[in-house]
């Protein structure tokens, strides 16, 4: 259970493979110790010492040393009778952990963490720990990321979620001061958030900010700092906006353009942080919205980033991340299968296609907007796209996208038998096929283009076309094969194979056997 005042600090899943944290694996009593054991090898990434010195390179600690000293002396302590073993901790300066970590588990550059072989790997750092190595932590393992400020920058949230699903291992978020995240997740799950708002306020001295905001200054006893998109306000209070980033990945609806988060200096806060969360949904019959208010005062040390609660809380996401791994662990069922599917929205096909190849939305019709300045930034009449706004992205937005998740988009020639496609080498299928335009129940004579993706999810391949209701199961590598090979034979068929940029260098998504 959460300490007394702390909100509930399971992790929110972010990109699963297990589906919710807990999944439907074995209950940790059912397991042995040696499975227990197995199925956590924990890693803890921190940073140590006051922000002060480590401000001018940019890695000081994310929420201050509190989570990283903490972890690690829990874990030490208690990680045996909870079936948890303590693989390494990392520290951008070695020094830091001296006194206070083994020496056999301190680890001296994270390249090297693969060879610790860990399960789940906890980032209390800061921000750049997850946007410069982020994706090859989980190259290696499943990550609790601590500083979800950093998931404001598209690229860096783009490539981790690309990373997760190419080698198989989840992302969480740790919700930290964040209270009711559930109730946000549900209600925007059912299509009634209309507003959010997260207003975070401290003693000036509690701030750790950067760029503009470095040099605003407190202006009387309480002073509004900053007020607008969170997106507008994680690159510059990267150590104080993470309660409102995990509240904008909580409501994808919304997102970091469209909550607000409001960061206040308070002179009479100099031992609390305080949060309020506001939120309206629609309104009822007597047109009044619903609405809900909740404030948190969370004690801290003057100065400190992070109160005392939050620590607690982080401890509490350790806990139910680590119980999210065991339900990878040997013997543990899988959880059932479940298909991500966008439905056809103005001209989006090729931002559906995208999404549902990759089984995470991970573009929008502004993303995709944005590559088209980039490809064409010069064009008063985008090449790339519809001249109406409305979508009919091209393939060079497609693979621009791709590329810029570390991916690529091989053109399968049509000429080569479909037996030499190397399926297991292939992460999905983007086809470009005809699509007929008709006006009410009047077919035209003429033709657009329709992208539609295939991806196989849990064995099965999925045609998973933007027009279809639901996505239609293929079968195996020859019902796959058998679908490609109808396309192309009815004509004006291309196909895309998206593969990672090893696969694409090595050649290796074709058979020549």
């Amino acid at each position: 259970m959460p300490c007394p005042g702390a909100p509930s600090a399971d992790p929110l899943p972010i990109s699963g493979h297990w589906g919710h944290q807990g999944g439907s694996g074995r209950a940790k009593g059912q397991m042995s110790k040696e499975q227990q054991l197995r199925s956590l090898r924990g890693a803890l990434s921190r940073q140590g010492g006051p922000a002060a010195e480590h401000k001018t390179q940019g890695h000081g600690p994310c929420w201050g040393p509190a989570e990283g000293q903490s972890l690690v002396s829990r874990l030490l302590a208690q990680g045996s009778e909870l079936g948890l073993e303590l693989v390494f901790v990392w520290n951008r300066d070695p020094g830091r952990m001296a006194g206070s970590v083994p020496p056999s588990l301190q680890l001296h550059s994270l390249t090297a963490l693969g060879e610790r072989h860990p399960d789940l790997v906890v980032e209390v750092a800061h921000p750049k720990i997850i946007q410069e190595s982020g994706a090859h932590i989980l190259r290696h393992a499943n990550l609790l990321v601590g500083s979800p400020s950093a998931l404001a920058d598209q690229t860096t949230q783009q490539q981790l979620l690309a990373a997760s699903h190419h080698w198989g291992h989840a992302m969480f978020v740790a919700r930290g001061a964040l209270w009711g995240t559930e109730d946000i997740s549900r209600l925007d799950a059912a299509g009634g958030l209309q507003s959010l708002r997260v207003t975070m306020a401290t003693h000036p001295d509690g701030f750790r900010l950067e760029g503009p905001l470095a040099t605003t200054h407190s202006t009387g006893p309480r002073t509004v700092l900053y007020e607008g998109p969170v997106r507008g306000l994680c690159p510059f209070a990267p150590r104080n906006s993470n309660t409102m980033a995990a509240a904008a990945l909580a409501a994808p609806s919304l997102g970091f353009d469209n909550v607000i988060g409001v960061l206040v200096a308070d002179l009479s806060l100099a031992d609390m942080h305080v949060v309020d969360v506001e939120l309206r949904g629609p309104p009822g019959p007597t047109g009044r919205n619903f609405a809900v208010h909740t404030h948190r005062e969370n004690p801290a040390e003057p100065g400190a980033v992070t109160g005392s609660a939050t620590v607690a809380a982080f401890w509490r996401s350790l806990l139910a991340g680590a119980e999210g791994s065991m339900s990878q662990a040997p013997g543990a069922r899988p959880s059932p299968p479940s298909v991500y599917h966008e439905r056809q929205r103005l001209e989006l096909c090729a931002v559906h296609a995208l999404n549902n190849v990759l089984q995470q939305q991970l573009f929008s019709q502004e993303a995709a907007d944005e590559i088209c300045k980039r490809l064409a930034p010069d064009s008063r009449l985008n090449p790339h796209r519809s001249l109406l706004g409305t979508g009919n992205y091209d393939v060079n937005v497609i693979m621009a996208a791709l590329q810029g998740l570390g991916l690529a988009a091989v053109w399968w020639d049509r000429r080569r038998p479909l037996s030499q496609l190397a399926l297991p080498q292939v992460l999905g299928l983007i086809l470009n096929l005809p699509s007929p335009v008709s006006l009410g129940l009047l077919s035209l004579p003429l033709r657009r283009r329709h992208w539609v993706a295939l991806r196989q999810v849990d064995g099965i391949y999925y045609n998973l076309d933007s027009k279809l209701r639901a996505p239609e199961a293929l079968g195996d590598e020859d019902g796959v094969r058998a679908f490609v090979a109808a396309a192309l034979a009815r004509g004006l068929c291309e196909v895309l194979l998206v593969v990672t940029k090893e696969v694409e260098e090595k050649g290796c998504w074709l058979q020549t056997d």
